[in-house]
């Protein structure tokens, strides 16, 4: 029997200080790419037959023909290291709500379990009393666009960026104006008051981690965001620690390695005063072909970079 506790969020080959554009291969072992006929959304592997994505990257059609690729490095070349898996079962969490974006995660069952190798391996996973206290550092990869306004295939290499979780109260804050959209506890936001830096199009589904000693813990999945990595509009999330038990009642056979993640110091979010943008704000959710609210559509394709 495997024991996904003991395995979790320890890449081997990720030993050196992150923060390039471009991932080495190896880094993020958990990564996964789904495809219907290219790649659209992102995703986590947390066990040896089960990855957790986006509610909103899988919710249209059952997406029939979806491929789910382990170990890829380019989404246009070789990929030596690469498993491919058909998805055998997606379950949608109960209380997704698509209108505003509210428990957007899901998880994949594959056709087959995979061998767990340098380049696939699980992420750990936030259990229910983990804390993430404004500024923890964090980092988001994925291949999707580089820019709200660039529709170029995604990038050939898989991509990762710095983020610093925003605490809900500013994020609350931030988002306001948009009386359709609320920020719930379900939610968790990261990105920079600055923005140059955060997910896009293509990006949905994909994982929000942070590291504990030498342990990489998945705090979150790329949900939505307004434009892509725009000032003041920190990258919103699904809550990972939100959804623990629910994970656990579907996954009852080598469960994923739920690990309390616990930030240092004290959460300054509890002092935040709210300020407004000085401009009008294009929402987006991160996933490629889909417009909604304002051009709001999940994030499925990119990064922007400053």
């Amino acid at each position: 029997m495997l024991f996904i506790y003991q395995l979790c969020g320890q890449p081997s080959l990720n030993s050196r200080i992150v923060g390039g554009e471009t991932a080495a291969p190896g880094s993020w072992p958990w990564q996964v790419s789904l495809h219907i006929f290219d790649h659209f959304c992102g995703g986590s592997l947390v066990t040896d037959q089960w990855v957790l994505t986006a509610a909103h990257c899988v919710e249209r059609d059952s997406r029939a023909g979806l491929r789910v690729y382990l170990g890829r490095q380019v989404q246009n070349g070789s990929n030596p290291n690469e498993v491919t898996r058909t998805v055998y079962k997606i379950i949608l969490h109960p209380d997704y709500d698509p209108f505003v974006i509210d428990n957007d995660i899901a998880l994949l069952k594959l056709s087959l379990p995979v061998n767990f190798t340098s380049y696939i391996s699980p992420v750990c996973l936030a259990a229910s009393d983990s804390t993430f206290y404004s500024g923890v550092e964090s980092w988001v990869t994925g291949w999707g666009n580089v820019g709200i306004f660039d529709f170029l295939p995604s990038p050939g290499n898989l991509l990762e960026v710095e983020a610093q979780i925003v605490g809900n109260g500013q994020c609350r804050c931030d988002y306001s104006d948009l009386g359709f959209l609320s920020i719930t506890d379900n939610m968790i936001c990261a990105g920079f008051q600055e923005g140059g830096k955060g997910p896009c199009f293509g990006d949905s589904g994909g994982p929000l981690v942070s590291k504990q000693g030498d342990r990489w813990i998945q705090a979150g999945v790329v949900s939505f965001g307004v434009g892509c990595a725009k000032p003041f509009f920190p990258a919103v999330y699904a809550r990972v620690s939100q959804y623990n038990e629910w994970i656990n009642s579907h996954i009852t056979r080598n469960q994923p390695g739920f690990i309390t993640f616990k930030s240092n110091g004290s959460e300054s979010d509890f002092n935040v005063s709210c300020t407004k943008p000085t401009f009008d704000p294009v929402i987006v959710n991160i996933s490629e072909g889909t417009t909604k609210h304002n051009l709001i559509s999940p994030l499925s394709t990119g990064f922007t970079w400053p």
